[in-house]
Formats: C-alpha cells, structure tokens, sequence
C-alpha cells in the first residue's frame, strides 16, 4: 500500500463508525435528523459531507436529512465522505428498514453484481468512459434502461472529487497508484434508488478494495438486534 492508501483507509476506519453509528439509530418512527444527528456524533471532529436519504426520497440521487420518519420496509441512504488528516474517503451503502419490497430487493442485487464487474475492469491504462459504457452496457443488458443517473466512479484524495471521473465523454484514464472509487446507482423516479460506493487503489494486478464493510442484501437488511 502507498501512504495515500493508507491515509485514505484510516478514513476508512473512522467511515466504518460513522455506519455503526447510523444503522444503530435506523428503526421505524425514526426521522432523518435523528440519524444525521448520529452520524455527526460519531464522526465527531471528522469532516464530513453526505447525502441522507429515505423512502422514495432515495430516487432524488441527493440530498440532506430532513423531518421524514422512517417506515417499515423503506430504503434507507447514506452516501459519505470523510476526511482523516488531509485525505478523504467516499462511500455509500443503501439499507432497509426491514424487509424491502420485491423490485427493491432484485434491484440491489443487481446494482451490486453491476458494481463488481466494474471493479474488475479498473486496471491502469483502463479509460474511465469506457468503464461507464460497461455499467451502462449492464443495466442495458438486465431491464435497468434510464435507471443509471451519474458516473459510476472517481478519483478520491486531498479532495472527495477528483480526476479520473467515469462518465460517457470522460478523457480521463487510470494510472497506478490512483485512489478511486465505484460508485453504481441505480434509481426508479418516485419509488426508490440504490446506491452502493467503494474505495480500491489501482496497481499494476488491478483494483485493490480499500474498504471490507458488508455490502450483502443480507447485511443490508436492518433487523432489531442485528444492526
């Protein structure tokens, strides 16, 4: 590992509480500035910037937290970044509040087969327009047409948002030692979006994943007890 893939994981570390954090205080009749007020708390002098998003909310891509209550069976957003010395890290995970409705639930498998194929393509030399045009390929592929709204990764480090940007006109192109993330969404207008985010480092074998917190629809399920 560089020292900027170190740095970027020990934001990392500090990301992991935040989410700790965030799925404890998710239950019914909760409100999103119950939960903002939970991720503040455990980033603590940590600066953060985020998207908190429930229920049909979540097809709005982004946002902030507001008086919404959480329901039974809602998903639930929380898109992070959090900077540790001068590095940032950026990620996303997408729960439920409980069981999630069936299209919700094949959605989420399928943005995260789409988010590991990704990942197998970030090598250097590997043209960030020609990663997107895969994401897009695969949506394409599985009944998803107009459901992805934004790249599908970036470049992370002294800033949340840097070169190289995935997007369909994207110059850019990886290099090694680039710290970047995948980033897939997808998002069904006034219904629900799923977004899952990870960080990787790129070196000369390919994509090394930075960041190991559960991602399984399994582990997306917020039960009592088993947050």
């Amino acid at each position: 590992m560089t020292q900027k893939s170190q740095a970027v994981g020990q934001a990392l570390r500090a990301a992991a509480d935040v989410y700790g954090a965030f799925r404890r205080a998710a239950r019914p009749g909760a409100t999103e500035r119950e939960l903002e007020a939970a991720v503040l708390s455990a980033a603590g002098e940590h600066p953060v910037r985020y998207d908190l998003l429930s229920g049909p909310r979540t097809a709005g891509v982004e946002g902030g937290a507001t008086e919404r209550a959480l329901e039974a069976g809602d998903p639930l957003l929380l898109d992070l970044c959090l900077r540790q010395g001068e590095y940032w890290c950026d990620v996303c995970r997408t729960y439920f509040v409980g069981e999630p409705a069936p299209d919700a639930r094949q959605t989420y498998e399928q943005v995260l087969r789409c988010m590991r194929a990704v990942a197998d393509l970030l090598r250097p030399g590997a043209e960030a327009a020609a990663i997107y045009r895969a994401a897009e390929a695969y949506f394409a592929a599985n009944g998803m047409q107009g459901m992805l709204k934004h790249h599908t990764g970036h470049g992370i480090g002294l800033t949340p948002f840097e070169p190289p940007v995935e997007t369909p006109g994207s110059p850019d192109v990886l290099r090694a030692g680039d710290i970047v993330t995948v980033e897939i969404g997808a998002y069904a207008e006034g219904r629900f979006g799923i977004r899952l985010e990870d960080d990787y480092e790129i070196t000369a074998r390919g994509a090394a994943p930075l960041w190991r917190e559960p991602i399984a629809l399994q582990d997306a399920v917020l039960k009592e007890g088993l947050r």
